[in-house]
């Protein structure tokens, strides 16, 4: 075999970032309306600070598009970043010959631009939200992504704020709880909830029980009837 030349080494050198799977360190993808873009982001910089590639999304370090090495682990992030995120996205934030910092900045951007019209909605929803048919736990679950939404853009939610929502949205059967937290209202409405379903099941079973054996109110009345007419 010829002895390969330093250009045909380099064109065939895989660099170690580009074998590596963004779902596996970004679990979740971003999408155009979702409230995940926190998350989302969350996720893509501690992957990058796991590798030490802040810098090419942050603009911490200049680029050096002139350096193949600099650009080659770029394009492995520019990867990474179009594998995170769904077609939508990249609709409005991808462009052609992109640094991975510039495709970074346009993808925030997107998700932050018109924050105050899309916080009066999100807050309306947001108060505006009751229990229904869903259980204690995925009401709580349905305001928290709510509040997370909110936080997004610009208008976190307190506790309290939380808990008074919860309060308020909650079945009536639930309504009794007062000073305690978020967490602690949930996991009494919960418990509450159980109760509840079991006494059901007892008195579903009891009644099933009884019409079986045939001795309902009318068996008992026509017992000691019986017994009355009786010599």
């Amino acid at each position: 075999m010829p002895a390969a030349t330093d250009a045909s080494a380099g064109a065939l050198f895989l660099h170690p970032y580009a074998t590596i799977s963004v779902k596996y360190h970004v679990p979740i993808e971003l999408e155009l309306h979702s409230a995940n873009y926190g998350k989302w982001s969350t996720f893509f910089k501690a992957m990058c600070g796991k590798f030490g590639l802040l810098h090419h999304i942050n603009g911490s370090v200049p680029p050096s598009r002139t350096d193949p090495a600099w650009e080659q682990v770029d394009c492995c992030v520019r990867t990474w970043l179009y594998g995170s995120v769904s077609q939508d996205v990249l609709d409005f934030t991808m462009a052609e010959d992109q640094t991975a910092r510039e495709l970074w900045v346009a993808i925030s951007n997107k998700f932050q631009v018109n924050q105050a019209p899309r916080a009066i909605f999100l807050s309306k929803d947001f108060h505006s939200m009751t229990q229904g048919d869903l259980s204690v736990m995925e009401f709580g679950k349905k305001m928290k992504l709510a509040a997370d939404a909110l936080r997004e853009v610009g208008h976190p939610v307190a506790e309290p704020t939380l808990l008074l929502n919860l309060l308020r949205g909650i079945h009536p059967k639930f309504s009794n709880t007062k000073d305690i937290t978020l967490d602690e209202a949930l996991n009494q409405f919960a418990l509450k909830e159980l109760r509840l379903a079991n006494e059901a099941k007892v008195l579903s079973s009891s009644a099933l029980v009884a019409s079986s054996t045939g001795c309902g109110s009318s068996c008992r009345s026509s017992s000691t009837a019986s017994q009355q007419q009786q010599p």
